[in-house]
């Protein structure tokens, strides 16, 4: 795996960027907007999961009312993540704290792309089971972002 994250370190693109003082924190900057931009959508939709708020409203309509916000932030998140990941791989490559996020990455996206989405779009599944869904989507989402908060204060 070494030599992989060898090769994105020395891309054209990797070098562009360290080549620059203001990218990095402007990268950072939008990928914070993007995760708060997700993170409101999934807050949202998830705490409809778990009947603390909208009760009133069926789950299928917000999950439609918000997926284009959830998309946007998730692809803005991804995109500026590989950013900033790119001039620093080799670095991160044996970072305990970075493979955690990414393997809580990992495990929320399937969750979210499976049975999350399912579990908003039909009303096949009990009560016990959305709000299970609910507070399963609220703890790997946020384990992404406390993993990538380790990331900054434990290398």
């Amino acid at each position: 795996m070494l030599p992989f994250f060898q090769a994105l370190e020395n891309t054209w693109v990797a070098a562009a960027i360290r080549g620059t003082t203001w990218f990095m924190p402007l990268a950072n900057t939008i990928h914070a907007l993007g995760m708060t931009l997700f993170l409101g959508s999934i807050i949202v939709l998830s705490l409809r999961l778990l009947g603390v708020v909208m009760a009133e409203r069926p789950v299928s309509l917000i999950a439609r009312e918000i997926w284009p916000w959830t998309i946007a932030g998730l692809g803005i998140m991804l995109t500026t993540g590989l950013l900033l990941f790119l001039p620093e791989s080799v670095r991160w490559y044996s970072s305990i704290p970075f493979r955690t996020k990414m393997s809580f990455l990992l495990l929320a996206i399937v969750f979210h792309f499976t049975l999350f989405r399912r579990a908003t779009q039909t009303d096949e599944f009990s009560p016990s089971w959305r709000r299970g869904a609910g507070l399963l989507a609220l703890v790997l989402w946020f384990a992404v972002g406390w993993g990538g908060r380790a990331i900054t204060f434990l290398e």
